[in-house]
């Protein structure tokens, strides 16, 4: 099932017959056991009303994190001037929610108002200037409006967006570092100061 995030959910059970949900996005892939019915989960995450929930509470998925960024970055935009200068786009790993953020951002940047109409028209404008027939592609398979709408319905604290955010931040430096060559000149992403003590 396609969630309005833009990420495919999969319900199933493991090998030993426990319940699982496999998230499927652009730029992850994540299994998790499920706590209440998975088939009621996947549908959850494609309703268009109402807040997200999270998969479970002690086991969060990458999807549950960066909603809790992107909800409460909807709504209190003012926090683009923290959260913003350190999260980068791209630990948002589908096409809808890499699209908000970076709108969120332009519109922070341009000292504009940043509404759920000018977020909207930023990702179209955005998408449109790749090419119309991307635009095409992408935008039928993703709702910008019905995800804005949830994300500002979903419950999202302070501490709750900067743990999600610094988790996000911190999981893709570790896969990176993991992953780089030694030796390698190519580019590497530094973390940022706020988080440097916490490696």
């Amino acid at each position: 099932m396609r969630g309005i995030d833009g990420a495919l959910y999969h319900a199933g059970t493991d090998h030993t017959g426990a319940p699982v949900v496999t998230v499927f996005s652009p730029g992850y892939q994540e299994t998790v056991p499920a706590l209440w019915p998975t088939d009621d989960w996947t549908t959850h995450r494609a309703d268009s009303d109402g807040p997200f929930h999270p998969l479970s509470t002690w086991r969060p998925t990458r999807a549950d994190y960066e909603d809790l960024v992107l909800a409460y970055l909807a709504q209190r935009p003012r926090e683009l001037a923290d959260l913003g200068t350190w999260v980068p786009v791209d630990v948002f790993t589908t096409h809808v929610r890499y699209g908000i953020y970076e709108a969120m951002l332009a519109l922070h940047t341009e000292a504009a108002a940043v509404t759920t109409e000018a977020i909207e028209a930023r990702v179209r404008l955005s998408i449109t200037a790749l090419s119309p027939r991307l635009a095409a592609l992408v935008t039928s398979t993703m709702d910008t409006a019905s995800y804005l709408r949830r994300l500002l319905l979903t419950p999202s604290t302070s501490v709750e967006a900067l743990d999600a955010a610094v988790h996000l931040v911190m999981t893709d430096w570790k896969a990176v570092a993991t992953t780089a060559q030694p030796n390698s000149s190519g580019n590497t992403r530094t973390l940022p100061a706020q988080l440097q003590d916490q490696t």
